[in-house]
């Protein structure tokens, strides 16, 4: 948790403890995310809070996407830019925000992907596109599957009826990601086994729920 940039840990103590007082946030197997260096965590997207509440999550200063209409606003794109926000133009595959990521892990950095590309419907998983692969396989780095919990449905949690949750799951090893081979045939197999561990979180947190 200490790996952070001051303002950057300050906010994030600051988020947990109203995430914790408001909507009885709880957060599982935080211990799977390396406290230093390149990983990738891979979570389900099923609200516009996701970012935040993951990253609030993640025991370490975290680097996130965004799309670049959230940029045109002045103050938005100051504040975001200030917790580490990179855009990403939506629809097509966006190159230079791909290199951009891929430098950040380079540097030993973590990141928060959201693999599905857009939001789902919370009961359901979407596919995965092959960015999360690509990656992974190519810059040869772990990924920590996540599962986030009722983030669309904060009413309920504000009484209790549900509880805003994130769970990690076991990482993908880069030894496994490095038996694969670097083309899209091992950026799809990594995407498949990404989405089947958000899967299992997913069954795992219903069970509790």
């Amino acid at each position: 948790m200490w790996a952070m940039r001051s303002l950057y840990k300050w906010s994030w103590l600051f988020l947990n403890l109203l995430l914790k007082t408001l909507f009885g946030f709880r957060v599982q197997g935080q211990e799977m995310v390396p406290t230093d260096g390149a990983v990738i965590v891979a979570s389900n997207h099923i609200s516009l809070l996701d970012p935040p509440v993951v990253g609030a999550a993640i025991p370490r200063e975290a680097h996130f996407l965004a799309k670049k209409e959230l940029f045109e606003n002045r103050l938005l794109s100051w504040v975001i830019k200030t917790y580490n926000t990179v855009p990403v133009s939506r629809g097509r595959p966006d190159r230079a925000a791909l290199r951009r990521i891929a430098e950040l892990l380079r540097q030993g950095q973590a990141v928060l992907l959201f693999p599905e590309g857009t939001r789902g419907p919370g009961d359901t998983l979407l596919s995965g596109k092959l960015g999360v692969g690509k990656l992974a396989v190519e810059g040869q780095v772990p990924i920590v599957p996540a599962y986030i919990f009722a983030s669309n449905s904060l009413r309920q949690t504000l009484f209790r009826k549900r509880r805003l949750t994130v769970s990690f799951g076991s990482p993908i090893s880069r030894s496994w990601i490095g038996t694969l081979g670097r083309d899209k045939s091992a950026y799809r197999r990594v995407v498949q086994e990404v989405m089947q561990r958000i899967g299992a979180l997913q069954h795992s947190q219903g069970t509790k729920s």
